[in-house]
């Protein structure tokens, strides 16, 4: 009988996790695993252009998946009767050991954030109970997942981990190969992602433009993506007399955008392992970013692969965006280069990972 897996989320597929458990997903449905993502919405309209779902999807009764009692109890009897042998969450769920002990299947719980990112700029009471969030989570797990080789550092090192670094793993994301790619681009920066304050900071990106677009009167900034920052956005950039942005909202597909652009900017406050960048790269965009996170030197691991810029210093971000964009042979090669670089964000690499937890926490 199949290995039965169950992700847990709450509006699917919207997001990123969302993103990573649909490849996953698929991924291991293909090698003989038998997977349901669980969802207190299902939004079956949403999912990106060409889309193939080997897995299935089921909604949760009302009620918040983090902590509520009634979908506590509907997990619990789905695993009871449909003999799931893990379940997966990206987000703490506060009935995971009671979850355990009631139906004896393994947990996995898998970070999507840098760890430790909400306490930048916390209290000292903030900070503890941040802190003490983290280990009651990866005391509860029978296996912790985080992004990359940085990730894993840092947990254990800000943790004082010992014998409990043994359950934390890197579950590197993936990107899909892309073929066809279009290798003719035009004078256009992007940014794809949610306009949100707290982690995207889209607002550096505008006043980086507004010091760069002076010097690159033929270049546009096309920024892709919705949120609540949507509307301040438009009146900054109005503000800044900006005369080459477009906000082009969000797009189920966002493909066309990637065969144009030139350049991607990333001007995030922190990041898990963005898959916009990866998919940047797998299309011949360059991607300049702030390195504040601790995939940003992974992705970006030589200065071919990308521009890193130190946090936050947005003169640097926009004398590196007009530098690059003036130099239309740097910029060619570092678009075949980036390509291949992306060549290594494979879902077989991803899947060896995740096969190999399941293999150590599925008796």
């Amino acid at each position: 009988m199949a290995t039965h897996i169950i992700f847990l989320h709450k509006h699917f597929p919207f997001g990123g996790a969302e993103r990573v458990t649909m490849d996953i997903a698929n991924e291991l449905c293909a090698h003989g695993y038998e997977v349901t993502v669980m969802a207190t919405k299902h939004h079956a309209e949403a999912y990106p252009v060409g889309t193939q779902r080997r897995f299935n999807v089921v909604e949760l009764p009302h009620g918040n998946v983090k902590y509520s009692p009634r979908v506590a109890r509907f997990v619990r009897d789905y695993i009871r009767e449909h003999a799931v042998r893990a379940f997966v969450s990206y987000r703490e769920l506060l009935y995971a050991s009671w979850l355990k002990r009631q139906t004896g299947a393994a947990y996995i719980f898998a970070l999507q954030s840098m760890p430790f990112y909400e306490m930048s700029h916390a209290s000292w009471i903030a900070r503890h109970f941040y802190l003490n969030k983290y280990r009651r989570i990866l005391r509860t797990a029978d296996a912790y997942g985080v992004l990359c080789e940085g990730n894993r550092r840092r947990l254990i090192s800000t943790l004082g981990l010992a014998d409990e670094s043994a359950k934390i793993y890197v579950l590197p994301n993936s990107i899909v190969p892309k073929q066809n790619r279009v290798l003719e681009k035009r004078k256009e920066a992007i940014f794809v992602g949610r306009l949100s304050r707290r982690d995207k900071r889209v607002d550096r990106l505008l006043r980086i433009w507004a010091e760069a677009e002076v010097q690159l009167p033929d270049w546009t900034l096309r920024i892709i993506g919705d949120g609540p920052e949507h509307r301040a956005l438009q009146e900054l950039a109005s503000e800044l007399h900006l005369q080459h942005v477009r906000f082009e909202g969000f797009q189920t597909d966002v493909q066309p955008y990637y065969d144009t652009a030139s350049v991607l900017c990333l001007t995030s406050s922190f990041e898990g392992w963005p898959l916009v960048v990866a998919e940047a790269q797998a299309n011949g965009v360059v991607p300049i970013v702030f390195n504040s996170f601790d995939s940003a030197s992974e992705i970006i691991s030589s200065s071919d692969e990308g521009v890193l810029v130190p946090p936050f210093d947005e003169h640097a971000f926009a004398q590196d965006l007009i530098s690059l964009s003036h130099n239309t042979e740097r910029l060619e090669r570092m678009s075949k280069v980036v390509v291949a670089k992306a060549s290594s964000y494979s879902i077989a690499r991803t899947f060896e990972a995740w096969q190999n937890i399941l293999r150590r926490v599925v008796s």
